[in-house]
């Protein structure tokens, strides 16, 4: 079962939140995965993924979103019969589902 993370009554989108190839979405030929690295400044510290971060500064950081600086950032992906077909990081990029009939 495909479970998003939920801060304060939010789903948290953002594929930085998740593990890699976690997917959110799957059709009968394609899925959406998440994909790539996180590399991330917040409070004069770098960080490869959110769980350090987190595991730093607590829960609460997520609630300081507004000032975490994305220098690397995953994406979700979009795969189809396992091929790659488009990728975006905010649910404003979200393809219709017709464009790519997975």
């Amino acid at each position: 079962m495909l479970k998003p993370i939920i801060y304060k009554e939010l789903a948290l989108f953002k594929p930085d939140f998740y593990e890699e190839m976690y997917m959110i979405a799957q059709g009968k030929h394609g899925k959406i995965c998440a994909k790539g690295q996180s590399k991330i400044n917040y409070r004069g510290d770098t960080f490869d993924s959110v769980e350090m971060l987190i595991s730093k500064h607590g829960n609460s950081a997520i609630g300081d979103f507004d000032n975490w600086k994305f220098i690397e950032e995953k994406e979700w992906v979009i795969y189809k019969n396992g091929e790659w077909l488009h990728s975006f990081t905010s649910i404003l990029e979200l393809p219709k589902a017709s464009k790519f009939r997975c």
